[in-house]
C-alpha cells in the first residue's frame, strides 16, 4: 500500500468519527468540518433522506415542546444533533468519493481496515496473556467481548468486518477477506452472525446467479465453520441455541426483544397520531429516549432527565423492570428493546417509515442494477436493524453507506460527478 495515494483527511476523519467515545467522535466531526466546509452545502444522494428526518422532527419536535414544555428541550436538542451529525457524515462520504480516484478510495479505506484488525490483535494479544492461554475463549465466554477494535463494543465490530468481509471477497481480495471473517467470528456477536449467515445464504439463493454446485459448497462450508467455532467457543453456542429455541416456542418466556416489537405495534395502531407520526423523536424507543431518561448513562443530571408517558408505558419498563424477572435476568441483545424498526415506528410513523422507504432504500434501489456486494450487504443491514439503533452510533451506517456509494461509482460509466448525476 503506498501511503501518498491515500486521502489524509477523509482517513482521519473516518478513524475518529466511528470511534466508541464520543468526545472523539465529536472531534471528527469538527476536524472533517474545518477541513472540507463546503461539503455540506449540496444535497443529493441518501443525504435527502437525512435533511427531510431534521425538518419532519424540527415540525413534530415544536409541537412536542409546547405540549411537554422545557422538560423536552434536551431531548428535542439531542436528536436534532443526531441526525445533524448523521447528514454531516453522508455529506462528507459523497465529498469524497465525488472528488478522489478509485484508487485513492481504496487506499484509504484499506489503511482504516488494517487500523481496526491490528486493533483487534492487540486486544486478542492481551487477553491471551492475562489468561496465560492461546485460546482466551475457553476460559472466558465474554472474551469476544472485548474484540471491539476503535468501536463502541464488539457487536459494531463485528457487523462492520462482516461489511469489509462482503466487499473483500465479491472483488478477489482473499486474504483481506479472510483476516475480515477471522475478526467478526473473533467478536462471538451470536446475534449478528445469525443474522450475517441467513442473509448471506438468502441472497445467494434468491439473487446470485451461481451454479447450484457452489450454493452446496456455500452451505457444506457453512456448516463446517459453525463445528469449527463451537468447538473453539461451545458456550456462545449454547446461548445462542436457548434464545433461538424461546423465539420458536413464542411462549411466556420469549425474549424481550421479541416484546418490545409487539409493544411497538400495539402503541402504532392506539391512535391516528401513533399511526401517522408516532410519538416523536426521542419519545419512543431510541438511544436519545434511554440517554434523555437518564438510566442509560450517568452523565446526565437528574434535572434535564425526561421521559415521555409513552416511553414509560412501554420499552422503558422493558429496561428498568424484565431484566429482573426471575427466570432471565440478563442484559443482552436477545432482551434489549433497542432496535432501528422500533425507533422509525414508534417515533416517526407511518411518515417516518414512507420517508425511509423512498429516500434511503429508494436511493439504493434505483442503482440495483449498479450493485455487487452491496446487495447482500444491504440484506444484512436490514436483518441488524433488529438489533439496535445504529443510525445513532455513527459506525455501522457509515461503513454501509462508504461501501454502497463506492459500488455505485465503481459499477458506473464514469467516476466523476457519479453520485450527483444519479441523483
Amino acid at each position: 500500500m503506498k501511503l501518498k495515494q491515500v486521502d489524509p483527511i477523509f482517513f482521519i476523519f473516518l478513524l475518529l468519527v466511528t470511534q466508541g467515545d464520543i468526545l472523539l467522535k465529536l472531534a471528527g466531526i469538527l476536524f472533517i468540518l474545518l477541513a472540507r466546509p463546503t461539503a455540506i452545502l449540496k444535497i443529493y444522494g441518501l443525504s435527502k433522506f437525512y435533511i427531510l428526518v431534521i425538518l419532519l422532527h424540527l415540525c413534530y419536535g415544536l409541537i412536542n415542546l409546547f405540549i411537554y414544555g422545557l422538560q423536552y428541550l434536551v431531548n428535542f436538542i439531542m436528536v436534532f444533533l443526531f441526525w445533524t451529525i448523521s447528514y454531516i457524515i453522508i455529506s462528507q462520504i459523497n465529498y469524497f468519493l465525488e472528488r478522489k480516484t478509485i484508487k485513492t478510495i481504496h487506499f484509504t479505506i484499506n489503511l482504516f481496515f488494517i487500523t481496526c484488525v491490528l486493533i483487534v490483535l492487540y486486544q486478542y494479544a492481551s487477553l491471551a496473556l492475562s489468561y496465560m492461554s492461546i485460546n482466551p475463549y475457553n476460559i472466558s465466554p465474554a472474551t469476544g467481548d472485548k474484540m471491539k477494535s476503535i468501536y463502541s463494543n464488539s457487536s459494531v465490530n463485528m457487523i462492520i468486518m462482516s461489511f469489509f468481509l462482503l466487499s473483500y471477497a465479491f472483488r478477489g481480495k482473499w486474504i483481506y477477506g479472510i483476516v475480515s471473517l477471522i475478526c467478526l467470528l473473533m467478536t462471538t456477536y451470536m446475534s449478528g452472525t445469525i443474522i450475517f449467515l441467513g442473509s448471506v445464504l438468502f441472497s445467494i439463493f434468491f439473487f446470485s446467479k451461481i451454479k447450484t454446485t457452489y450454493k452446496v459448497y456455500f452451505i457444506a462450508a457453512s456448516v463446517f465453520g459453525i463445528v469449527i467455532f463451537s468447538s473453539v467457543s461451545p458456550s456462545n453456542i449454547n446461548y445462542a441455541t436457548q434464545y433461538i429455541d424461546r423465539i420458536i416456542e413464542n411462549g411466556d418466556r420469549v425474549p424481550f426483544k421479541i416484546k418490545s416489537f409487539r409493544q411497538t405495534i400495539d402503541y402504532n395502531i392506539s391512535s391516528v397520531k401513533s399511526f401517522f407520526i408516532g410519538a416523536g423523536g426521542g419519545n419512543f424507543s431510541s438511544r436519545v429516549a434511554f440517554i434523555g431518561a437518564g438510566d442509560y448513562v450517568n452523565w446526565l443530571p437528574d434535572s434535564l432527565s425526561f421521559a415521555s408517558d409513552e416511553f414509560k408505558i412501554y420499552h422503558l419498563g422493558i429496561w428498568n423492570h424484565d431484566f429482573k424477572n426471575r427466570w432471565d435476568d440478563r442484559n443482552n441483545t436477545a432482551n434489549q428493546p433497542f432496535s432501528f424498526y422500533n425507533q422509525i415506528v414508534g417515533e416517526y410513523g407511518l411518515i417516518g417509515v414512507m420517508l425511509f422507504l423512498f429516500f434511503y432504500l429508494g436511493f439504493i434501489a434505483k442503482n440495483w442494477n449498479k450493485l455487487t456486494y452491496s446487495k447482500v450487504t444491504l440484506i444484512c443491514l436490514l436483518g441488524y436493524f433488529i438489533l439496535d439503533y445504529w443510525f445513532e452510533y455513527f459506525s455501522v451506517i457509515i461503513i454501509f453507506e462508504l461501501l454502497v456509494l463506492l459500488d455505485i461509482k465503481q459499477n458506473s460509466k464514469s467516476e466523476t460527478n457519479i453520485i450527483n448525476k444519479t441523483h
